[in-house]
């Protein structure tokens, strides 16, 4: 076996304190995989709380959905019905207008021949 130089050996040896250190952060490892899994399965519960959270969410978002469309529906119901009754209302007006002017018509008629026989 032949002589190492001293160089060499000061090489080998800070390999070697590279290893033992990598060896004593590897120690280190199964505990914080642990704790890492800890919080994991944390933020799993936490996700699977959210998702609960949203699933209520939407569901009534689906019920204000449902409420307005169904309250636009009877908004516009009532609209239409109020519509068809003040036009109702405005043809019973014409009717009770052209009565009248038939009336003052037959009147402006009378006032004439009274007109005519007074001359």
């Amino acid at each position: 076996m032949e002589h190492l130089s001293l160089e060499r050996r000061v090489e080998i040896l800070e390999q070697v304190e590279i290893l033992e250190q990598k060896v004593e952060w590897l120690r280190d490892l199964p505990d914080r995989m642990t704790a890492v899994e800890g919080r994991l399965l944390a933020v799993e519960e936490r996700l699977t709380a959210v998702e609960g959270r949203l699933t209520v969410v939407e569901a009534q978002i689906v019920q204000l959905r449902s409420d307005m469309n169904n309250g636009f529906s009877a908004l516009s119901y009532a609209i239409n019905r109020m519509h068809i009754e003040i036009l109702a209302r405005f043809e019973k007006i014409d009717r009770r207008f052209e009565a009248m002017e038939q009336r003052f018509d037959r009147h402006d008629k009378e006032l004439a021949a009274i007109r005519q026989r007074l001359e």
